[in-house]
């Protein structure tokens, strides 16, 4: 058992298709192959079974090469953010364990025990190498991937994945989504992102897909990768699917657009059928230490959908999903996932693996509708005013209906009296310039007053992880000192 079985397949029954396009070149699945077993024979030496690769590279087909080519070798994938400074790239290999670094770009590991290998040269100029190794095979148990936490809670921790844990979650996807061998797929997230990784490059590697690759999101690069490659399936976070409703890009083909890895309120789906007018819209929900997803809401098309934009959808076959028992309101308590795409373990960490009688306590508060389910909230982000509990997630979604308001997140703040207060943040649509004490207003008529937020600040932007999650620590942070005022 090998990750890398599944790519090289494809390279000998359709080695001539185009496997990668980027905005300088096309490259087959025979010519990505070919490129893995360079790679993999550089490397030989320095990985073995369990390794731990920390790959610093941008979104390239270099990554996807040395990807793989660690998988092929038997080694552990630990993708790092290509953003991160080499200060934070020194910390994580510390943490992580990580004892060899690939990366496009020469980095001082004096102060890390660890070896580096700087990658030279394009994907085109690696040739065929007589001297590449036979391929690993491997345990279904075995450790694959080590993926950081988004951040957005605090530090980054390790999160460990394994064989199974990817089988499980990461290949039936593409069954879920609804992508084959002839589809394209343009990836401008960034592609170390576990997002990215699974509805990115595993897609291709599990379809044959192509997947046009854009190095950097930008309306700009958007537009051109729409006209040269005409994609039919697109998976976004909503801020960029922001930005293109507020440049106006409008892409009016047959599309797939999965909207993920971050709350996405009602509106959201309206955007996308206004940039994309003939798209079929899904919304997902997961976390990392469930491998990848745990439901889907197949929303549909602008003119024929399930009219349901507040659900995360039906749980996906092969996870389980239950809730906690608790005295909330119309039966909500924690979320708790089983099954095999439940993570093997932290790594640089002294927290515990938050996995009782084999079901993962997610930390998100959620309701059954039915079979669908409803997230309500997150268990640790519970605003507790005067003994009464406010999820932040019901204001959130109340702000975010008010057709001024483009972006939304509410917070706890101290309060000597009440112990705590909600405060919103909000950024506003275009052509919208409400004062904060209106919205406030019509809040009143359709919220409990204890709901109401004490404070709410117009912002320009909101502090995000690079995945568009919208960094709530920054925001108390805000407050703390004062800035909010």
């Amino acid at each position: 058992m090998n990750r890398a079985i599944p790519l090289f397949d494809w390279a000998f029954s359709q080695g001539d298709k185009p496997a990668i396009i980027t905005d300088d070149n096309s490259y087959t699945f025979a010519e990505l192959r070919d490129a893995i077993l360079s790679a993999a024979a550089a490397l030989a030496g320095q990985i073995c079974t369990g390794t731990r690769v920390g790959l610093y590279i941008d979104s390239t087909p270099n990554f996807v090469i040395y990807q793989y080519a660690t998988f092929y070798l038997g080694g552990v994938v630990v993708p790092l953010n290509r953003a991160m400074h080499e200060n934070e790239v020194i910390d994580s290999i510390t943490h992580l364990g990580i004892v060899l670094l690939v990366s496009d770009t020469p980095i001082d590991l004096s102060a890390a025990s660890a070896s580096s290998y700087v990658v030279d040269g394009e994907f085109h100029n690696l040739h065929l190498s007589a001297n590449a190794p036979e391929m690993v095979t491997l345990d279904i148990d075995d450790p694959a991937l080590l993926l950081q936490t988004s951040g957005s809670t605090g530090r980054p921790k390790g999160v460990q994945l394994t064989i199974r844990n990817l089988v499980a979650n990461y290949d039936p996807t593409y069954r879920w989504i609804g992508v084959g061998n002839h589809d394209v797929i343009l990836l401008t997230l960034p592609i170390f992102n576990t997002y990215a990784l699974n509805q990115g490059v595993n897609m291709m590697a599990m379809t044959g897909a192509t997947v046009r690759l854009l190095r950097r999101f930008s309306p700009e690069n958007m537009r051109r990768a729409f006209a040269d490659s005409q994609p039919t399936f697109l998976p976004l976070v909503p801020t960029m699917l922001t930005r293109l409703y507020k440049e106006r890009v409008v892409y009016d083909r047959p599309i797939t657009v999965g909207i993920g890895a971050a709350a996405s309120p009602a509106q959201i789906a309206l955007d996308a059928w206004e940039v994309f007018p003939q798209a079929f819209v899904f919304f997902g929900y997961g976390l990392t230490e469930g491998t990848a997803i745990a439901s889907q809401n197949r929303v549909g098309t602008k003119h024929s959908n399930n009219g349901d934009f507040l659900s995360a959808g039906r749980v996906v076959p092969g996870v389980s999903v239950k809730l906690a028992p608790s005295d909330e309101p119309d039966g909500r308590g924690e979320i708790l996932i089983g099954g095999d795409s439940v993570f093997s373990a932290y790594v640089g960490t002294t927290e515990e693996r938050p996995v009782v009688d084999g079901w993962l306590h997610t930390g998100d508060i959620g309701a059954f509708d039915g079979e669908r389910l409803r997230i309500v909230d997150r268990k640790r982000e519970l605003i507790i005013r005067g003994g009464q509990n406010i999820y932040p997630g019901e204001i959130e979604r109340l702000l975010s209906s008010h057709e001024a308001v483009l972006e939304v997140a509410v917070v706890g703040a101290p309060e000597p009296d009440l112990g705590e207060v909600p405060v919103a943040f909000v950024v506003l649509r275009n052509g919208h310039a409400p004062h904060p004490a209106e919205l406030i207003e019509w809040m009143r008529p359709q919220a409990a007053a204890f709901k109401i937020p004490a404070a709410l600040h117009i912002v320009d932007v909101m502090p995000k992880t690079p995945t568009g999650k919208i960094r709530k620590l920054d925001l108390r942070a805000i407050i703390a000192a004062g800035k909010d005022k």
